[in-house]
């Protein structure tokens, strides 16, 4: 049984990344009034980020580390009460985020397709966004949580994209043969990093991040056309 493993930002939901993430920075600032400064935030934001990404130890999950590296960079902060007010602002006024990002109707209807053909379908979006973050940004892509047989989050992952042990811990968890795999993603690195453990690459280039022609990508297209490629091939 063929598997595919879907990105969300930039593939299942199309989003200019420059627009999200000026959008995403401001509202955040916002919410944290009082609790950090908003000069920073977002450089400090986007370092504790790659710091848990660059973190492969095998012991706790993304939402630990993230944690970890972002109160090394705010030492004199009430960090549960920072966190508190984040998932606070999941809950809320992230909703105002939603007018810069759209429904990719062509995978939409790919999805559902696929699960219609009898395909197991995964969400392998980055883990760098808490469980709501990421059923919120789900919902505004048009699908229930119900929709994926497995979703990647800050809670359940201990790695991320592009480590090929991200990769090699959600086909174990979820007993997928890398051979019988396709990642789908906009990404030219993180995306196909999937490659790494044998995992079949699909680049969707209407939101592409880095260079399509040296990705190494199996395949390479706008959605119109992976739809196409998903109707005839499946």
């Amino acid at each position: 049984m063929k598997t595919f493993l879907f990105d969300l930002d930039g593939t299942l939901l199309g989003m200019n990344t420059r627009s999200f993430t000026e959008t995403y920075f401001g509202e955040l600032a916002r919410a944290l009034h009082g609790l950090v400064p908003a000069d920073g935030l977002a450089r400090n934001m986007l370092s504790a980020t790659a710091r848990m990404q660059e973190d492969d130890s095998p012991g706790g999950t993304n939402l630990t580390k993230f944690r970890a590296a972002f109160a090394d960079l705010y030492p004199d902060v009430d960090h549960q009460a920072v966190w508190d007010r984040i998932m606070e602002f999941y809950a809320t006024t992230f909703d105002r985020v939603q007018d810069v990002v759209s429904r990719n109707e062509p995978l939409h209807r790919s999805v559902d397709y696929l699960r219609g053909r009898g395909c197991r379908v995964l969400l392998t979006t980055n883990p760098i966004f808490p469980q709501l973050a990421t059923y919120k940004r789900l919902a505004w892509a048009g699908f229930a949580p119900a929709a994926f047989e497995y979703i990647s989050t800050m809670e359940n992952c201990t790695y991320s994209k592009p480590n090929a042990r991200y990769w090699q811990y959600v086909t174990t968890l979820m007993h997928v043969d890398p051979a019988q795999a396709v990642a789908v993603g906009n990404d030219a690195s993180e995306d196909v990093s999937a490659r790494a453990v044998g995992i079949e690459t699909y680049l969707v280039t209407d939101y592409l991040l880095g260079d399509a022609a040296s990705s190494g990508a199996d395949h390479v297209s706008d959605s119109a056309t992976f739809e196409r490629w998903v109707r005839a091939t499946y």
